[in-house]
């Protein structure tokens, strides 16, 4: 679709959907390997079932990912009713929405997180050959966690203007997250002034020569989720399974202890502020402050 905000990701979910429910043979055999309920897929509209959705959720394996792949799938049957392509809607089930991620990073995971990946060495068959091929990740950890950006709009960004590139303007300490062209989304990506110590990396990062924010060998990072999934467990974090996002959340946790106003964290990180309450909130010093003080001045009860 013209403008739409992420179709590399889409696209990949697409095929992943076609691979199964436009597929009989390969959603049959899943569902005999599985002994999963008994239901058969033969490729049409009429596949669209309870028991068939879940089935598809177990075929993909990670509630969060298929639960996403469904929606994308109900989004494409709505938009086919709206160009009266089908007579009528056809509803599409999908699991509860998972609870929001408590792993949040301490400063000390982070900075084990960017020393572990700013010193890795490519290892060759005559041994560590002296080249940081994991820097790139060490940039990226860095940004995320002084800002708070969602992993997409930091891959997408140079310090160069381009049309659909997010830009660093690195005189004006701002950074332009949302790319020139690119159409605005509920998940938004405000300008925001970059924090003294961020931007001082930054303006050593292109006099080094760098194009984008993240780059590898000259070359824009368009993905770094398996690098990044080998650097934690090679770095033994404890606890919830920590993930690209959780930096997003970790960044967001510490600006709540530092006590940051909700209102101008809710603008800087470009999330809708009830979502902020409801899910950081509980971190701000002054959360229910006055409620706590009140009750820790009993009044005399009236008789």
């Amino acid at each position: 679709m013209p403008g739409h905000a992420r179709p590399k990701d889409t696209n990949a979910r697409i095929d992943r959907l076609l691979g199964w429910w436009a597929d009989p043979d390969v959603a049959n055999k899943d569902l005999r390997d599985r002994k999963g309920p008994k239901i058969k897929i033969t490729g049409a509209m009429s596949d669209l079932k309870t028991a068939s959705c879940q089935a598809y959720l177990k075929y993909v394996g990670y509630a969060r990912s298929g639960r996403i792949d469904l929606e994308v799938l109900r989004a494409a049957i709505n938009h086919a009713h709206r160009e009266q392509l089908l007579d009528r809607p056809i509803a599409v089930w999908l699991p509860p929405k998972a609870p929001p991620r408590e792993r949040w990073l301490t400063r000390d995971e982070v900075a084990q997180l960017v020393w572990a990946a700013w010193r890795y060495r490519r290892t060759q068959v005559s041994g560590a050959d002296g080249w940081g091929s994991r820097k790139h990740l060490a940039r990226w950890i860095l940004v995320a966690a002084y800002t708070g950006t969602r992993k997409s709009a930091i891959l997408n960004a140079s310090f160069e203007r381009a049309f659909g590139r997010g830009h660093v303007d690195l005189t004006q300490g701002l950074w332009h997250r949302r790319g020139q062209g690119v159409r605005a989304t509920k998940k938004r990506q405000p300008p925001i002034p970059l924090p003294g110590p961020l931007l001082a990396h930054m303006k050593r990062w292109k006099k080094n020569g760098q194009k984008f924010l993240v780059e590898f060998d000259g070359k824009p990072v368009e993905r770094m989720d398996i690098a990044f999934r080998r650097l934690v467990a090679e770095c033994q974090l404890e606890g919830e399974k920590v993930v690209p996002h959780t930096l997003r959340h970790t960044a967001i946790t510490w600006a709540m202890i530092n006590g940051m106003d909700p209102y101008a964290a809710s603008g800087y990180f470009g999330l809708n502020l009830q979502t902020l309450l409801e899910n950081y909130g509980h971190y701000h010093p002054n959360h229910l402050k006055e409620a706590a003080a009140a009750m820790a001045r009993p009044r005399k009860m009236a008789n």
